[in-house]
């Protein structure tokens, strides 16, 4: 936490000074990761007027996926889950990473909202695009298998069943490569 409060500091030390601007232009890296130290501090309101000020400098090709993508995160963090999928359920990424993160939202969303049949479908279509696409390595496939799995397990999980949420905890806990680990952990935690 510390640490994103200091990148955060200097993000916005930096910004307007233009030392992140490489011939006029930010990275969707830089961009996603201001992004992402905003939202971590619940600096919602700047974050927003960020996405919105500095998109201009993002390079005509990345700039729709960062838009969108970033705003569905704003949105996620400010549980805000409907404008979530209202965002992402239209759009389909050719950048592997902002697709996987994207269905990622999606997923945690559907269970947010407990909309437990759209979730399940899109669990079965997720599945399916990891084992089709041989452009994600093999590692970041089986972190996506893993969670998949997982969130399942966890649709199914019946508030106050301590022993199923106490295994299920143990499981994530100790299973290798899991994305939004700690959303799931906190999702089982509130089900005791």
């Amino acid at each position: 936490s510390e640490f994103v409060l200091e990148a955060f500091n200097l993000y916005q030390e930096w910004l307007p000074r233009g030392l992140l601007l490489v011939q006029g232009k930010l990275t969707p890296f830089h961009f996603k990761n201001i992004v992402f130290a905003g939202l971590r501090l619940n600096e919602f309101d700047w974050v927003e007027k960020f996405i919105h000020d500095y998109s201009v400098h993002l390079d005509e090709k990345h700039k729709f996926n960062a838009i969108t993508f970033n705003l569905a995160q704003l949105y996620f963090y400010k549980k805000e889950y409907k404008k979530v999928i209202q965002q992402l359920s239209q759009v389909e990424y050719d950048d592997i990473t902002y697709n996987l993160n994207s269905k990622t939202l999606l997923m945690a969303s559907y269970y947010e909202l407990d909309e437990i049949e759209a979730l399940g479908s899109l669990l079965d279509a997720f599945r399916i695009y990891l084992n089709r696409n041989k452009d994600i390595p093999a590692t970041r496939r089986k972190h996506y298998l893993n969670t998949i799995s997982l969130i399942r397990k966890l649709a199914k999980t019946i508030q106050g069943d301590i022993p199923k949420i106490d295994k299920l905890i143990q499981e994530v806990e100790t299973t290798q490569g899991v994305v939004s680990k700690n959303w799931i952990l906190e999702k089982l935690a509130a089900l005791k």
